[in-house]
C-alpha cells in the first residue's frame, strides 16, 4: 500500500477514535448531569436549593469565617453557623467555587486556584469590618483554614473540624491518573458513611460526583496544608472522630502533633463520621469551638 494511503488510513482511524471518545464523553456527561439535576434542583441564581452561602450578622466586632469541605456545601455547616451566631459572632460561610452548582458549572468553576482566591477575598472582607476574625474549617475547608491562618498569623484562634491534611497514597494515585481518563465525571464513594445520623445524611446536598480537576485541586490543597502545619502559630483547636471514614485516626494524630503552635488542643469524638458539624455530636462540636474562641478573645 502506498505511503499516502497508509497515512490516510491512519488519519481516518485516529479521527474515528476521537469522534467515538467525544461522543461517549457527551453521553456519559448527559447521563450524570440529567440525574443530578433531578435530584438537586437549582434556585433562580443557579445554585442548588439550600446550598447558598450564609452570612449571619451580629452587632459585634467579632466574626468567624467558616469553610465547608470538598464536594460539600454550606448546608452542612448551617447548624454550626447558627450556634456561633447565637453566641454573638458574625458568621460567614461562603460557598466554595463550583460547589452547590449544576455539574456542568461545577466542572468549569471548581479548582484549587478559585478556592484559594475566594477564601482570601472572604477573609479580607470580614477583616475590613471586624476587629477580631476567627477561622474555622471542616475537611478540605480545614486545610484551607490552615493555609489562611499561616498567611494571617494575627488571627485570634483557629478551629479545625476533621481537617483533610495530606492525602492517602491510593487517593493521590487516583487524582493523578484521573487526568488521563476521558471520563467527564467520577463517582465519589463512601459519602454515605460520612454522616451517621440518617436525618442529617438525607439533608446533605453534595452531589457525590467529582471531576479530575477537583481531585487534583483537593490534592494540591491537602498537601500544601500538611506541609504548612509546622508554621501555624495561631492557637488551634483540633476536633476529629475516631470513626472518621475519610481520615485515619493515626494520620489525624500525626497532623495534630505537627502543628507548630504550643497553644493547641485536641478533642476526639466517638459518635460521628467525617462531617462532624452535622452529625450526632454537632452540638458538642459547636460547644467546643465556642469555648475555644471565648478563651482567645
Amino acid at each position: 500500500m502506498p505511503m499516502t494511503e497508509v497515512g490516510a488510513a491512519a488519519l481516518a482511524l485516529v479521527s474515528a477514535g476521537a469522534w467515538w471518545t467525544w461522543s461517549w464523553r457527551r453521553r456519559v456527561a448527559s447521563h450524570f448531569e440529567t440525574s443530578d439535576a433531578s435530584r438537586r434542583p437549582l434556585d433562580a441564581d443557579g445554585v442548588v436549593r439550600g446550598a447558598a452561602a450564609l452570612h449571619l450578622v451580629a452587632d459585634t466586632d467579632r466574626a468567624v469565617l467558616v469553610l465547608h469541605g470538598f464536594n460539600d456545601t454550606p448546608q452542612s455547616m448551617a447548624h454550626f453557623a447558627r450556634r456561633l451566631h447565637a453566641a454573638g459572632y458574625t458568621v460567614m460561610v461562603p460557598r466554595l467555587p463550583g460547589h452547590g452548582r449544576a455539574l456542568r458549572d461545577m466542572a468549569r468553576e471548581a479548582h484549587a486556584a478559585a478556592w484559594f482566591a475566594h477564601v482570601r477575598a472572604c477573609h479580607a472582607e470580614l477583616r475590613a469590618r471586624h476587629a477580631r476574625v476567627y477561622l474555622c474549617g471542616q475537611s478540605m475547608g480545614g486545610a484551607l483554614a490552615v493555609l489562611q491562618a499561616v498567611a494571617c498569623p494575627d488571627t485570634p484562634a483557629l478551629a479545625l473540624l476533621a481537617p483533610f491534611l495530606g492525602m492517602p497514597d491510593a487517593l493521590q494515585w487516583q487524582a493523578r491518573l484521573s487526568a488521563f481518563s476521558p471520563a467527564p465525571y467520577f463517582r465519589s464513594t463512601g459519602g454515605e458513611r460520612s454522616i451517621h445520623d440518617p436525618d442529617a445524611r438525607r439533608q446533605a446536598l453534595g452531589p457525590g460526583i467529582v471531576t479530575s480537576r477537583m481531585l487534583r485541586g483537593l490534592r494540591q490543597v491537602a498537601l500544601h496544608a500538611e506541609r504548612a502545619l509546622p508554621r501555624v502559630t495561631v492557637p488551634t483547636l483540633y476536633l476529629q472522630s475516631s470513626h472518621d471514614n475519610r481520615i485515619e485516626f493515626a494520620r489525624a494524630e500525626r497532623c495534630f502533633a505537627a502543628l507548630g503552635v504550643a497553644d493547641k488542643s485536641a478533642q476526639w469524638l466517638e459518635g460521628s463520621g467525617h462531617i462532624i458539624s452535622a452529625d450526632y455530636e454537632r452540638d458538642l462540636v459547636a460547644d467546643a469551638v465556642i469555648a475555644w474562641f471565648a478563651r482567645h478573645p
